[in-house]
């Protein structure tokens, strides 16, 4: 399997985080953004959206870095990243579903403005944009935080791609001073899935 990518993505970072737990190899075929290596033609001929990753296998190309988590935990099941219980599976979707429209956009903003931005010579980070994610972020932690009370793990008492996914969209919380410590719970799990192994084999 062939990944295209950019090992500083967080969307990059669940794929190969997933496929580090797994201990599925991939091909990584690694993309400059700064040089506009995702608009190439070639590259936007497998993935028209010019986004990362993309992953290849054999013939079969999928887009979006969600559904590629789904798709190499479901070639090891017995490993449980997705869980075979019908409710179970669909809760770690849910969540992933839950990460997409609400956590990892409100993420996104603020890395954006407090990283890249000055990397890229784009100006200064944009205040109210980062208080309004700021602002967002907490309101959609709070239900995060709830879900962990009492609980190991996002879907039940085991490592799923649930954990994961979210893990991942949380990837540069100390580089943007994310305040964390206002969620204890988070914090406490996200201090534990940083101790995989496969988080610090994924680490840029």
């Amino acid at each position: 399997m062939k990944l295209y990518m950019n090992a500083r993505s967080p969307n990059v970072r669940r794929v190969r985080l997933t496929a580090a737990v797994l201990g599925l190899s991939l091909e990584e075929k690694t993309l400059d953004l700064a040089r506009g290596e995702h608009r190439s033609p070639d590259y936007l001929a497998i993935n028209p959206n010019g986004a990362i990753p993309t992953l290849v296998d054999g013939d079969f190309v999928l887009t979006e870095s969600r559904a590629i988590v789904q798709y190499l935990a479901s070639k090891k099941p017995e490993a449980g990243l997705l869980p075979r219980d019908e409710a179970a599976h669909a809760d770690v979707t849910r969540w992933q579903f839950w990460d997409a429209s609400h956590f990892s956009p409100q993420l996104g903003t603020i890395t954006f403005e407090k990283i890249i931005k000055p990397m890229l010579g784009l100006g200064e980070p944009d205040a109210r944009r980062v208080d309004e994610a700021l602002g967002n972020f907490r309101r959609f932690a709070a239900v995060l935080n709830k879900r962990l009370d009492g609980n190991p793990y996002v879907v039940g008492t085991a490592l799923t791609i649930a954990d994961l996914t979210l893990a991942s969209s949380l990837m540069y919380a100390k580089e943007v001073d994310l305040p964390l410590s206002e969620f204890p719970t988070i914090a406490a799990w996200f201090a534990r899935i940083t101790e995989l192994d496969g988080w610090k084999q994924t680490t840029p």
